[in-house]
């Protein structure tokens, strides 16, 4: 009977003790996992298996905050804040900034930082920008790296000056100097020009800036804009001596000056690049790259001034710099430059012809056919005239059947003219075209057609296989944006998806002109957004 009673007690007493046990889902369960750890890695071993229970919502806040003040082990503290960035609750903020050591730099204290700032930027509260700019005073360049990253988030202009100075800082290394350059682009402060500016001219070692300072000036806007204007009318003297004395030569800066413009819409900026067509200077490669920058821009702004002298300098004998030419001429659009192109389709070697009859496919439609037809009848002799004076590695008729081949490529564009002319209906239906410049001219036609409604069939095509006819297309988006409002609004929906698209190609060579196209048709969207 004893026994029997016993084992009932025995029995009630565990129920009782299951029913009193704490739900898993609960902060006071896990608080109490933590206090039954003794040592930090035990601890540590507590929060990781809370954070990947996927019961971590912002219930926990105070308890984690409560904790991060608490606990002594900075390896327990980096684990909570790493939760807390997670959990991006405002209220985090005070604890977060009150934990940083920032003048200890051993190992598990730096990787506590490096996850307070981290968890700053996370939380994106404006509060935290102080506490991450006493960062940049750390001697571990990692911490300081993820602190500048943060203050890009949080778009902190506080910490301006202090980025100005490590864009440009010799002592630090050059992954602090490039994501400083980053963050200043995020912030969007003005003050950022003149050392962006520097930025895109700046070298360490075989590290150079350009991409990413000419990426920040585009974020700032107009501001930027005006003052890359100034570089190539001469009137930066500050940027033109500090080139001089870091043995910049004027060519590049009038290159990479006219290229950071080319996604800007900056008609102030145009009898500037119309005048950089007939710049020369002694050395023939810096004249042909400052002239071939300048009509990149131009057909991008559809300067109807720089086609006029781009129709004068389509005889130019180096197929780069021709190529480049008559590809801003397609890019104006228009039938002016047809008279021309069909003078340049029959000079000089084919390497150099071939991108003026590209173009002709390009602008032309069916009164241009017959000329089209004469191009094709007269290869043959042409083929062999530039293997006689060139010399060829196949056979002559072998040489002459491939280029037929090209030339036939842009017939097929001519036609879509002949048959489309302005309708945007006809112009959609042929951005599926199984021939790619087909899709190109579509889309380019489409662009300059300044209709809003072109938005939506041209984004389902921003994932062309083809890296020129996914360029056609942003460039027609970018036209319509920087012209219509609504066009911009059409694809705020989208964004998500783009830049989902923009980290699946990052790092892909054959999409990395591309990608940059897109990050800034992105940044765009979002500015004419706000704009709105």
């Amino acid at each position: 009977m004893r026994r029997t009673l016993r084992c009932a007690l025995a029995l009630t007493m565990a129920l009782l003790a299951v029913g009193c046990a704490k739900d898993p889902s609960t902060p006071a369960y896990w608080e109490d996992q933590l206090d039954a750890a003794q040592r930090p890695s035990e601890k540590v071993r507590v929060l990781d298996t809370l954070r990947s229970s996927k019961r971590l919502d912002k219930r926990f806040a105070p308890m984690l905050n409560a904790r991060l003040a608490s606990e002594k082990s900075p390896e327990t503290r980096a684990v909570i804040a790493r939760a807390l960035g997670e959990l991006k609750d405002p209220s985090s903020v005070d604890p977060l900034s009150s934990s940083l050591e920032v003048n200890t730099a051993d190992g598990a204290t730096s990787r506590m930082n490096a996850a307070i700032a981290q968890a700053l930027g996370d939380i994106g509260d404006p509060r935290g920008a102080p506490a991450l700019i006493s960062l940049l005073r750390s001697r571990d360049d990692y911490v300081r790296q993820d602190a500048i990253g943060a203050l890009g988030e949080l778009r902190a202009q506080a910490a301006v000056p202090t980025l100005v100075e490590l864009a440009l800082d010799d002592k630090s290394p050059p992954a602090v100097n490039r994501r400083a350059i980053v963050a200043l682009g995020e912030i969007g402060d003005p003050r950022a020009i003149p050392t962006l500016l520097r930025a895109m001219f700046k070298q360490r070692g075989n590290t150079v800036f350009a991409n990413e300072a000419s990426y920040s000036l585009f974020q700032i806007g107009k501001p930027a804009a005006d003052a890359l204007t100034a570089v190539l009318e001469g009137k930066d003297r500050d940027l033109a001596s500090w080139a001089r004395a870091n043995d910049v030569v004027e060519a590049v800066v009038l290159v990479r000056a006219a290229e950071s413009l080319g996604d800007f819409r900056a008609t102030s900026a145009e009898p500037a690049l119309v005048k950089q067509l007939s710049y020369k200077t002694a050395a023939p490669e810096q004249t042909l790259y400052a002239r071939m920058a300048a009509a990149s821009t131009l057909g991008k702004m559809r300067s109807s001034e720089g086609r006029k002298v781009l129709e004068t300098m389509l005889e130019e004998p180096e197929p780069l710099a021709r190529a480049e030419y008559a590809r801003a001429l397609v890019l104006i659009g228009g039938r002016e430059a047809v008279p021309a192109l069909q003078r340049s389709a029959g000079h000089g070697p084919w390497e150099a012809r071939q991108y003026a009859i590209g173009a002709l496919g390009m602008l032309g439609d069916e009164r241009d056919q017959p000329t089209m037809d004469r191009i094709s009848a007269d290869e043959p002799k042409a083929t062999a005239a530039d293997c006689k004076r060139y010399g060829c590695n196949l056979p002559v008729e072998e040489v002459a059947a491939n280029r037929l081949k090209t030339v036939k490529t842009f017939v097929s564009p001519l036609k879509a003219a002949a048959r489309c002319k302005a309708a945007v209906e006809c112009w959609t239906g042929r951005l599926g075209d199984p021939e790619g410049p087909v899709r190109q001219r579509a889309a380019l036609e489409l662009g300059r057609l300044g209709k809003s409604e072109a938005v939506g069939p041209l984004s389902e095509r921003l994932a062309d296989k083809e890296p020129e006819t996914r360029a056609a297309v942003l460039q027609a988006l970018m036209w319509l944006v920087q012209g219509d409002t609504a066009a911009a609004r059409t694809l705020v929906p989208l964004l998500p998806k783009l830049e989902q698209q923009i980290a699946a190609d990052r790092g892909r060579q054959d999409y990395a002109a591309t990608n940059e196209q897109l990050r800034r048709l992105v940044t765009e969207v979002r500015r004419r957004a706000e704009q709105a």
